[in-house]
């Protein structure tokens, strides 16, 4: 960035957040830090993220011991999978399709035309609730019949899991910013309670009764991959080649997915567009 020479760069900030969160730098490195976040939108809303994830678990009353345990871990996983961090990211998340990992903060678009790689997004749900995260279905009535059915034929019954807490259905029959508002608050909920991972499965209703047009749809897409970044979740979108036209595919599968999982390999995704320019 630009700016005087006691401004930090943005891998140094990162270093520096907690400690310039909680008052603990000395004062020139206090003035660097304060000089880069004026000028830096990106560091801001990472700070921000920082202190709501934080200070949410602050809220729960645990005690001491426990707090102090996940914010280390959350400040390690802001750290190693930040926004600023330019380097790969580390994939441990088994996805449970096609034997690929992800990483925390993915967004994947995953094409799909045969109906043996639709029951697969089951997979992808069932893979998280055997390691006792918690999962997010957001689809058109069909899917999210098909997708049930799968985890009740590989063991999970719907009432059990919704009743430990560990599977949610947002409604896609709303405006876009209100999708995005439910996904946030069900990953700071589970970050919260201390949970691993969210895994969140869209098979969004382009053209369904009740659901936006697909201008809001896309909207949704390229909202998704800021909002879950720096947080431990890894989010799935199905996208149906047989049924989709070519403009629905290309913007909201192609344009919208920084990675893709098509034939069992999971791929950056060079025709992928960040999310200020997307919507133009």
């Amino acid at each position: 960035m630009r700016g005087s020479l006691t401004s930090v760069r943005c891998r140094e900030f990162v270093e520096l957040a907690t400690a310039y969160r909680e008052g603990a730098l000395a004062s020139a490195e206090r003035a660097g830090c304060d000089e880069h976040v004026r000028a830096c939108a990106g560091c801001r809303a990472y700070l921000a993220q920082m202190e709501l994830v934080i200070d949410s678990l602050r809220e729960l009353g645990r005690t001491e011991a426990v707090d102090r345990v996940e914010k280390a871990r959350l400040v390690g996983l802001f750290r190693t999978h930040g926004f600023h961090n330019g380097g790969l990211r580390e994939r441990t998340v088994p996805l449970g399709i096609a034997n690929a990992f992800a990483a925390p903060g993915d967004h994947i678009g995953y094409f799909w035309e045969h109906e043996r790689q639709l029951d697969a997004t089951a997979d992808f749900l069932a893979a998280g609730l055997e390691r006792d995260e918690v999962c997010v279905l957001l689809g058109h009535d069909a899917a999210n019949a098909r997708v049930l059915a799968g985890l009740e034929h590989r063991g999970f019954q719907s009432d059990d899991i919704r009743r430990r807490d560990r599977f949610h259905t947002v409604s896609g029959r709303q405006p876009a910013a209100a999708m995005l508002r439910d996904i946030d608050a069900r990953i700071r909920t589970a970050v919260g309670d201390g949970v691993p991972m969210v895994r969140i499965l869209g098979h969004l209703g382009w053209g369904h009764p009740g659901w936006p047009a697909d201008q809001d749809i896309l909207s949704l897409e390229a909202g998704v991959t800021e909002a879950v970044r720096n947080f431990p979740s890894v989010v799935l979108c199905a996208y149906d080649v047989r049924a989709l036209s070519g403009r629905q595919l290309l913007l909201g599968g192609l344009e919208s997915h920084p990675l893709t999982l098509r034939h069992s390999a999971l791929r950056r995704n060079e025709h992928y567009v960040a999310a200020e320019t997307f919507p133009a």
